[in-house]
């Protein structure tokens, strides 16, 4: 990868913006690749989003002049999908479109319609991931980009109000959204920094440190800055969360440096606390707009989704969901333990699922009722949803995952089978601890699937059961251990010595239980179907 060279911010006013051709340069061709339409000059670059097929569909009013519009998955799109991100980038007035693909093919034919629409063409590396690329733009454009989020605008003064925090205390300075993404950051000649800041800066997220949950929660739980003392390498930090009335929107934080050298407990500087509860004011206004831009979308895809599911579905809402009406996608269901704690465990569980989702599948909805968080994911990627998900579990407390069963279905199309998909999630979740895995999946859990579906028939009709297999559990607890012997037997291939192993017990006791159940069944010359029946009725019935 190549090392960034020093940039010199512009302070003349005038507009803002890096040249496409410049930024190549400055990332290097080993990161991303520029192709120009015939005649044209290299555009302005101001900031980055990823295509959502569902904004084609309304006014451009974000401003995306100087935008690089991603397509994340151009592999997978169709000819006419492909168009429609096209006609939304030129009607957008975007500086490029960005798209990343192994095949030398496919990406000649795609960067072929690019350039045909007028458009630059900037082909990214295959190693390079979309988050670092977003995190390696976010540094190189820093104050010449129109905004650090995916989002609407921000704009600069949030910026400002970094560099203004900065100044107080001597260190690098954060103004984060609600899911800990870095919207601004300060650029103070001389001002303190550590690697865990760095490092937020670069990927536009808020570092991994062990102490994070807690720090969070806690500045949340505050009305005022909250002090932090230094953590290994990671020097002593302030943080105040910004608010709107009880709506969180976001957060601020400042390295102290000076911290190091003041007694343990001493209180805050006047004039530190008075510079972060200012930019707390000034920074609420801001990120208010752009929350209120973003979850008013949100909030319409939510309730579509909550009446899908309940066949209540109003006109459009279908459309809000899947505006082509070809798209397929996963479900994720997350189950939270019912208790008196229940209420703060799904706060919590969402807003970590939501977070984790957000940063990979472009238009995701999550929603929570009752004790379930539900979460559409336009993509058919399962094992990618699986570990994003396994990413989110790391990082929610223990008292809530150790109650968490989580579930994700197979690709189904959004429009049309999105109950049976939240169905099936539902499943998976109920028996991915049967084979002690964290997120189950259907092929993970077929097996139990399976044996839950026969046991649903042989509810639904007793016809089915076998007269010897009712008479043995009819029984009672007299005849569970032959019942759990038999199948231990017909698990272990007839093998005595293993299924004595499994059972914790001497062959000789296994030979026995064996005669016993000669003659309660008629196991001798018995066809291979019957014993598959007779072993699928009673595992079913255990």
């Amino acid at each position: 990868m190549s090392v960034l060279k020093p940039i010199i911010l512009r302070a003349d006013g005038k507009e803002a913006g890096l040249a496409l051709l410049t930024v190549e340069e400055r990332l290097g061709s080993d990161v991303m690749k520029v192709e120009l339409p015939p005649g044209a000059q290299s555009p302005l670059v101001r900031s980055l989003d990823l295509y959502d097929a569902s904004s084609s569909a309304q006014s451009n009013d974000q401003g995306g002049g100087g935008m690089l519009l991603c397509l994340v998955s151009a592999e997978a799109m169709r000819e006419r999908e492909v168009q429609r991100a096209l006609d939304f980038a030129v009607a957008s007035e975007c500086a490029a479109v960005v798209t990343k693909l192994s095949d030398e093919g496919a990406r000649s034919v795609i960067e072929a319609k690019i350039l045909n629409a007028g458009l630059a063409s900037v082909a990214l590396h295959p190693d390079v991931g979309w988050r670092e690329f977003d995190g390696l733009l976010t540094t190189t454009l820093g104050e010449h980009a129109q905004s650090l989020t995916l989002a609407p605008s921000v704009g600069d003064k949030l910026f400002a109000l970094a560099n203004t925090v900065a100044r107080v205390f001597g260190g690098s300075v954060a103004i984060e959204d609600h899911q800990r993404s870095i919207l601004a950051h300060s650029s103070v000649s001389g001002q303190a920094i550590d690697e865990l800041r760095t490092t937020g800066i670069l990927f536009r997220r808020a570092g991994d440190a062990p102490v994070n949950e807690d720090r969070y929660r806690r500045v949340f739980e505050a009305e005022g800055p909250v002090r932090f003392i230094r953590y290994g390498d990671y020097l002593p930090r302030v943080a105040i969360a910004v608010r709107a009335g009880t709506i969180p929107l976001g957060s601020i934080w400042a390295l102290d440096p000076q911290a190091d050298t003041e007694a343990e407990g001493a209180a805050l500087a006047e004039a530190k606390t008075q510079v972060l509860e200012q930019a707390a004011t000034m920074a609420a206004g801001t990120l208010l707009e752009a929350w209120k831009a973003t979850n008013r979308s949100t909030s319409r895809r939510e309730s579509a989704l909550r009446r899908v599911l309940i066949a209540a579905a109003q006109q459009g809402d279908r459309e809000a969901l899947d505006p082509t009406g070809e798209a397929a996608g996963v479900i994720l269901v997350a189950e939270v333990a019912a208790g008196p704690r229940s209420a703060g465990r799904i706060a919590e569980a969402r807003g970590v699922f939501a977070r984790h989702l957000a940063m990979y599948i472009p238009n995701v909805v999550v929603s929570a009722e009752a004790n379930e968080i539900i979460a559409l994911c336009p993509t058919e990627r399962v094992d990618e949803v699986r570990g994003w998900a396994l990413e989110a579990l790391a990082d929610l407390s223990a008292d809530t995952a150790s109650g968490l069963r989580v579930g994700v279905s197979d690709p189904h199309t959004i429009t049309t089978r999105l109950p049976f998909a939240v169905n099936e999630a539902r499943d998976v979740a109920k028996h991915s601890r049967d084979v002690a895995e964290p997120v189950g999946t259907v092929a993970g859990v077929r097996t139990q699937l399976f044996l839950a579906a026969c046991r649903a028939q042989l509810d639904l009709d007793d016809r089915l059961m076998l007269p010897e297999v009712r008479e043995l559990l009819d029984a009672g607890e007299g005849r569970q251990q032959l019942i759990e012997t038999f199948i231990e037997w017909l698990a272990a291939a007839g093998n005595v010595g293993r299924a004595a192993e499994q059972l914790r017990v001497h062959e000789q006791t296994v030979r026995y239980r064996l005669r016993r159940l000669r003659e309660l069944l008629p196991l001798e010359g018995a066809r291979p179907d019957y014993l598959l029946a007779l072993w699928s009725q009673l595992r079913c019935a255990r």
